[in-house]
């Protein structure tokens, strides 16, 4: 199967992972002149939302830019890549419990909402292991030109992400917005680790 294939039912599942997430948005109840202070009371809609399209969003660019370096795929290459995306899946629910959880603002739910979101991100986190192992493994099905510069920069990137999202995990049990900062700084690494990865893979040109 060509990557380009891979690639085009991939982004697909991107497209309806972020459509869903939109269709969390619901016209609160109000009563007239009242509007504005119901819609703010939906804050923690939009703060899961913006996590999680900002999440989806990196691990699109993440993987429509590793498919664009192959140059086949193999049975187990697809395999490794529908885990991967089963598992990106997952956040849709995950955000859902996120939101749910900071409105009731009960902290054992919102313990167990994050560390749900955690669990899933080190997870997501550990299928990228996989793939670049795997990758490291059959380097026959990479562009020739990415080979090496592959090898030598990326790989550490998805464990450093795992044991950030395993703090945040941890850190819910001692102080749960501790455990909050730290999974967003995970995702904030990503966008770094992307741009980082995007400036070597594409300087093999």
């Amino acid at each position: 199967m060509k990557p380009d294939r891979v690639q085009a039912f991939s982004d697909g599942i991107f497209a309806i992972l972020i459509t869903i997430l939109v269709l969390e948005f619901k016209l609160p109840s109000y009563t007239q002149g009242h509007l504005f202070e119901s819609v703010i009371k939906q804050w923690p809609i939009l703060f899961s939302y913006i996590l999680t399209y900002s999440y989806i969003g990196i691990l699109w660019l993440f993987h429509h830019d590793l498919f664009n370096k192959l140059k086949t795929t193999t049975i187990m290459m697809n395999v490794i890549n529908l885990f991967s995306i089963f598992l990106i899946t997952l956040l849709n629910y995950a955000t859902v419990l996120l939101s749910e959880t900071i409105s009731t603002e009960n902290i054992p739910d919102m313990r167990f909402a994050f560390g749900i979101y955690d669990v899933v991100a080190f997870l997501i986190s550990f299928s990228f292991v996989i793939i670049y192992l795997y990758l490291y493994q059959h380097p026959e099905i990479l562009k020739d030109e990415v080979v090496d510069k592959f090898n030598l920069k990326i790989n550490r990137y998805p464990l450093t992400s795992m044991s950030l999202y395993l703090l945040a995990f941890l850190l819910n049990y001692v102080q749960i917005y501790v455990g909050l900062l730290f999974l967003i700084l995970g995702i904030v690494f990503h966008a770094v680790a992307y741009f980082k990865t995007a400036r070597v893979i594409h300087s093999s040109h």
